[in-house]
């Protein structure tokens, strides 16, 4: 490789910038002068871009990419003729490529004379004598090797066993910008191309790609090579390909789209569950759109190595085998899991694919419709299901959780480099992309689904922004859509709406104000347009648009004394604090359950939360939960618990805090009583995943009976581990591990190492962590680091820290920082790795040491979750000192 001095260092990165400031600023005379440049200071340039583009003098438009991976030596050759119109004259020709040796390049009859790399910005330099004129259709053809790494990302090598012997694949994870890493290429999400690839590889391998194979050539060496059909024009980001030894079973959906689940051969988990929810999801989206799918074949196929859940590679979707795999191991909530996550990728074969962002700071037009769509196709396929209950719990809550925050940002978020891109997929353009779906479909309903089919129908084959979107559903539905949800797209944060009666009947006072959680107004808060829709007892529904900071809402036929919920169905995005008199008439409704599921889960949402802000006591969001004793739902009592068990961890050092774990535990036990220990046949999904969340929580506060019971189980399970029930595993095997010691932590570490079921696997290192004792945390977090976990499964021991072990985890961390930072370096989540080793409160010392470690230690990856969990912390200390005496007395008085 040759390295870049520091003049050419300069020229680049003046270069890309003058470019990038080309292309926003259509300044043509900069282009022409671009050969002049000489070092100064160039700061104004930098200043007034805001993202990092390559130049536009070079224009992509086909891609003929040949590959020749070796699974023996994991490294891979290669060639890529790539199509260009060059539309200004130029000598140099910049292009994405990193981790790769560029071997030739030739073009208009001439060799490069330098190929030049700067790491930084992951380009390549390509210089030539002569100036290359302004021509299109012409090839630029480069020769290049690489290897076929382990970090999980750009064409990387995946290990896999069969009977003991050490199998591998090659695979790709290129989203955001890491096709550069595998073939040399305009890694943009905008240039977007056509594709031919071939593959040559051993001849008992078989590649995969995006689209069906035209043919399959036998070699003379022992090879053979595998040539896909032309893909239609797509961005890099969603290229594909996989090489090795595979099963699959296959259908064909009712418009005779071919459909595939693979898995690597050996793997004897079921396919069967994935391929049925495939091949019902993709003709529900071709159903809902209204826009065919463009290709003959939608392949699904389980990764044994994998970062993310899965990767909506058009054509060929990739998955981690959890994800996409079932057995008899494989609980009910994880089956909701890969339901969900083969909608979400489905969709993504329209937006994201089919039309795609103009650039990643639009990353949201991709996530929140394909979260948003993945609930939807799983609700049309198992309504039985109800998961738009799970959505108000994990999704709206986990959005309006982080969006509290100052470290939080908007939907729309200028990003420039691969580090802050990658930041960016994260709970904000995922759940609060997905919850500004589940508004705008809930305030026009056919006019949103009309038109997102304009919105697919015109931009097929190309490159949106936002407005775009906005365009297509105001035409449709007569609304200026941007100039309501503009708001909430534009600006981070959300507001918080006062709901107070009047003194005349059926009038209510609304006023707003940007939620925090710590802080105070800002003269720049923005004003949200809130779509409210309220339900009453006996005045029926009525919709209100709240437009300014204040203003009054009269409900016709509303009388004294019924009952009134706004934000019904919990659509609109934001939180609303109740008068006393408001929740008092709601609590009869809420004990009768007659106010539906995502509303009685909003209004706990709220009231915990505005606790948490310490604008209302925690006395009175402890009265408030008292009335839901009665309640049936899994998803109000998951929220019920996570902030119980949230307050618990504040208080675990007080003196009361034995008594408040005493009422937890009553509050809980009618509960699995009327639940029992094991699912009954016919059972509702509810009480399936309630049973779990109920018995396991007891099992940690140390419950007689259920601490009685899991020995037993875990007895029965030593003797015959397949004797343990999928959906009360986790019970067991927490509960045993939190009351245990070393010898049955080490039972479980033996199980994981015995098994060849993912699920089973997860079940185990989910547990390890909650031993009671330091030095077997300890064991627990050397072997999640250790060679006998994948790394990208190391996580979920880290995840179930417990608080009362998180300062000795925040030791443990510094002491292995390097081998830590090793492992996730490249993982997105490194950030929630970190905010897993910090504790839920703290005092200044301890804070300013955290401060200063990631000071002297930085990671990049993770520097906003990173601000976001120390905020979490502050706001966590300052609750508690306001909460504290109120909690106390509140507790001696039961």
């Amino acid at each position: 490789m040759k390295k870049i001095n520091l003049i050419s260092i300069i020229i680049l990165i003046v270069s890309i910038v003058y470019y990038s400031y080309i292309q926003n600023t259509n300044n043509n005379q900069i282009i022409e002068e671009q050969e002049n440049f000489k070092m100064c200071d160039h700061k104004h340039l930098v200043d007034k871009v805001d993202r990092l583009v390559l130049p536009n003098n070079v224009v992509p438009s086909k891609y003929d990419l040949h590959l020749r991976p070796n699974l023996k030596d994991f490294v891979f050759s290669g060639k890529v003729d790539i199509t260009i119109n060059i539309v200004k004259p130029t000598k140099t020709i910049i292009i994405h490529s990193i981790d790769i040796e560029i071997q030739s390049v030739k073009i208009l009859n001439q060799q490069a004379t330098s190929v030049t790399y700067y790491e930084p910005e992951e380009v390549a330099i390509l210089e030539f004598q002569d100036e290359l004129p302004v021509t299109e259709n012409t090839i630029l053809s480069i020769d290049f090797t690489g290897i076929l790494n382990d970090k999980l990302k750009g064409f990387y090598r995946s290990k896999y066993v069969v009977n003991g012997e050490d199998r591998y694949i090659g695979t790709t994870q290129f989203e955001a910008t890491d096709a550069r890493r595998a073939f040399p290429c305009f890694d943009e999400p905008a240039l977007k191309s056509f594709f031919n690839i071939k593959i040559t590889i051993a001849s008992h391998l078989t590649a995969l790609s995006n689209m069906d194979t035209t043919s399959v050539i036998e070699n003379n060496d022992e090879t053979k090579t595998f040539i896909f059909e032309q893909t239609p024009k797509m961005s890099t980001y969603i290229v594909a390909f996989v090489v090795g030894e595979f099963d699959y079973i296959e259908k064909f959906t009712k418009e005779g789209i071919r459909v595939r689940v693979y898995k690597c051969i050996g793997n004897k988990e079921s396919s069967e569950f994935a391929l049925d929810v495939a091949t019902k999801s993709l003709s529900y989206f071709i159903d809902y759109f209204g826009i065919p799918y463009p290709l003959t074949k939608a392949d699904h196929i389980a990764i044994p190595d994998f970062t993310f859940g899965a990767m909506e590679n058009w054509g060929l979707i990739t998955y981690r085998e959890s994800i996409l795999l079932t057995s008899d191991k494989t609980t009910l909530r994880t089956k909701q899991r890969i339901a969900n996550v083969i909608g979400h990728e489905l969709a993504h074969q329209w937006f994201g694919n089919l039309v795609t962002m103009e650039w990643w700071s639009q990353l949201w037009l991709n996530e929140g419709f394909a979260t948003f769509m993945g609930y939807l196709s799983t609700h049309h396929l198992f309504p039985e299901w109800e998961v738009w209950n799970d959505f108000s719990d994990c999704y709206r809550n986990g959005a309006l959780r982080l969006d509290a925050l100052e470290n939080s940002h908007a939907i729309e978020v200028p990003v420039r480099s691969s580090s802050q891109i990658t930041e960016i997929f994260d709970a904000i353009s995922y759940n609060k992309g997905s919850c500004v779906i589940q508004m705008l479909e809930s305030r026009f309903g056919e006019s949103f689904r009309k038109g997102l089919h304009h919105y697919l129908d015109t931009h097929s084959y190309k490159n949106t922004n936002t407005e775009d979107l906005w365009a297509s559903i105001s035409l449709i539905s007569g609304v200026d859509v941007k100039s309501f949800i503009d708001s909430f797209t534009k600006y981070p944060g959300y507001p918080v709406v006062s709901f107070t009666p009047t003194s005349t009947e059926g009038t209510f006072e609304l006023t707003q104000k940007k939620f925090r959680l710590q802080g105070s107004e800002k003269s720049d808060d923005p004003i949200w347009n809130c779509f409210i829709r309220f339900q009453t007892g006996s005045a029926g529904q009525h919709e209100f648009i709240l437009e300014k900071k204040s203003d009054t809402v009269t409900i016709p036929n509303f009388k004294q004394g019924d009952w009134i919920k706004p934000n019904y169905g919990q659509t609109g995005y934001f939180r609303v604090a109740y008068a006393p008199e408001t929740i008092k008439s709601l609590v009869p409704k809420i004990k009768s359950m007659e106010i539906p599921t995502p509303d009685r889960l909003g209004l706990l949402s709220d009231a915990f939360n505005l606790c948490k802000a310490n604008t209302t006591s925690i006395s009175a969001y402890m009265d408030l939960v008292m009335a839901f004793e009665e309640e049936k739902e899994s998803n109000v009592w998951d929220f019920i618990i996570d902030s119980l068990s949230s307050i618990q961890t504040l208080v675990e050092d007080q003196p009361y805090s034995s008594r408040f774990n005493e009422i937890f535990a009553q509050l809980l036990k009618p509960l699995s009583k009327r639940l029992g220990f094991e699912p009954t046949k016919g059972e509702p999904s509810s009480d399936t995943l309630l049973r779990d969340k109920v018995n396991t929580k007891l099992g940690m506060l140390g419950d007689v009976d259920i601490v009685a019971e899991c020995k037993k189980r875990f007895e029965a399970f030593q003797a015959d581990s397949s004797s343990l029930p999928s959906d009360i595993r986790s019970t067991v095997l927490a509960t045993i591990v939190k009351n245990g010691g070393e010898a049955e932590q080490q039972i479980i570490i033996d199980q994981y190492l015995k098994s060849s079921l993912v699920a089973e696997k997860n079940s185990y290192l989910l547990v390890l962590a909650l031993a009671p004792k330091e030095e077997l945390v300890e064991k627990a977090l050397n072997f999640a680091l250790s060679s006998s976990v994948r790394s990208q499964d190391s996580y979920m021991v880290f995840f179930t820290l417990p608080n009362r072990v998180r300062q000795f985890a925040w030791a443990y961390f510094t002491k292995n920082f390097n081998q830590i930072n090793e492992t996730f370096k490249n993982s997105p989540l490194f950030g929630r790795i970190i905010g897993s080793c910090l504790t839920s409160k703290m005092d200044d010392s301890q804070y300013n040491e955290i401060v200063n470690f990631f000071k002297d230690h930085p990671v990049q990856i993770a520097d906003r979750s990173i601000k976001q969990d120390l905020e979490m912390v502050t706001i966590n200390s300052n609750w508690f000192k306001g909460f504290n005496q109120d909690l106390s007395n509140w507790i001696q008085s039961k």
